[in-house]
């Protein structure tokens, strides 16, 4: 009995030449398909529906793009023990409404992936309900008997929900609060973009938005510029060849 995988080599070899290269583009399209179909239940956020009568629809997870923080400003030196911290809302920059509240909720928001990531011994969030102010949060900071104060600013914002283009950019501040020292200073954007279907011969794919897609780029703001700080302050967490000028920007 012959191997259908053998006559499928042998049609294509006969046919003519324009037949033969559909042919073999199709058995090309069919083995991506396949493969796209073996990792339909893998952690990669992929998943196909369909058959062979009806369109397969690939849908893929969109992600999240940026590049690592650029450290501006950073110690030279690790601190003995973990310090306790004050977190004071970030402040926004552009010109819009509900610059308060937004401002609070993407802080929260940070504060609490910090906060998981345990980089201070004590990370007290305070809603001043004022814009950010490297003196004030000083202030604030020694009243409530802080090392360090975190604040900054929320210097781009563009809520696109599961429908268009969302981006955040930050600039984290941390101040020494009994000397007023700007310790670290670092910035980062992300962006999550509304991508169009792409259409192919067998199946066509989506990429699939997160129903609150700012949360998901803050979240990974809010990881990727909190790691130095995990780094300075647990030199026991540090990945090989980390050190403190990684990442410096001048």
């Amino acid at each position: 009995m012959s191997h259908p995988a053998l006559c499928c080599c042998f049609s294509a070899c006969v046919a003519p030449l324009p037949y033969r290269v559909k042919l073999c583009l199709f058995l090309c399209l069919c083995g991506v398909l396949a493969l796209l179909v073996s990792c339909a239940d893998s952690p990669m956020g992929l998943s196909v529906s369909g058959n062979f009568s009806n369109p397969y629809q690939v849908q893929i997870d969109q992600w999240v793009r940026r590049n690592p923080p650029a450290v501006y400003v950073q110690p030279t030196v690790t601190p003995d023990h973990a310090p306790r911290a004050l977190f004071v809302p970030l402040r926004i920059t552009q010109d819009m409404n509900n610059r308060l509240s937004i401002g609070n909720n993407i802080s929260r928001q940070i504060w609490q992936v910090w906060l998981s990531q345990q980089a201070f011994s004590v990370l007290e969030y305070t809603d001043t309900g004022r814009p950010f102010s490297a003196r004030e949060a000083i202030a604030l900071g020694r009243q409530r008997g802080a090392e360090l104060v975190v604040g900054g600013y929320i210097t781009h914002f563009m809520d696109g929900s599961s429908y268009g283009d969302s981006s955040v950019s930050l600039a984290i501040e941390v101040y020494e609060v009994a000397t007023g020292t700007l310790l670290w200073s670092m910035a980062q954007g992300a962006t999550m973009e509304k991508q169009a279907a792409s259409d192919f011969y067998v199946f066509q794919v989506n990429s699939r938005m997160p129903a609150d897609p700012v949360s998901l780029i803050v979240r990974t703001l809010a990881d990727d510029m909190g790691k130095p700080l995990v780094y300075w302050v647990h030199p026991d967490r540090r990945p090989k060849g980390w050190s403190l000028s990684h990442g410096k920007a001048f």
